[in-house]
């Protein structure tokens, strides 16, 4: 796997924790469609740090492979710190999802499909 795509996978990450981080602060932080982001976006950075062991073997130096590294650690930082209600349900069903039919959280996943 090139750097480049591995470059832009990071990139994508930043932008859709960004957005979960955002979702934290509002009714979304006891929605059980937040938790299952947090799932996935944690197993999305653990799969983005075996590429690059597999990509920069053969294919950067090890200053590029340090670089990416670190930015794949403050991802996988940033995830963690994702705070999330003990208790969560669908909000939509308990009657307090404000945002209609479409949900926020599951959709920012999504978008990242678009970038692998």
């Amino acid at each position: 796997m090139p750097t480049e795509v591995l470059d832009n996978q990071i990139r994508g990450l930043s932008i859709m924790l960004g957005a979960l981080k955002a979702a934290t602060g509002e009714v979304c932080k006891s929605c059980i469609g937040l938790e299952g982001a947090k799932t996935k976006v944690g197993k999305m950075v653990k799969k983005l740090g075996m590429d690059l062991d597999g990509a920069c073997a053969s294919i950067c130096c090890e200053k590029t492979k340090a670089d990416l590294q670190a930015h794949i650690d403050s991802l996988s930082k940033a995830a963690e710190d994702l705070q999330v209600a003990e208790e969560c349900q669908c909000q939509k069903t308990a009657g307090n999802c404000k945002l209609g039919e479409a949900c926020f959280v599951n959709a920012a996943v999504d978008l990242m499909k678009l970038i692998q």
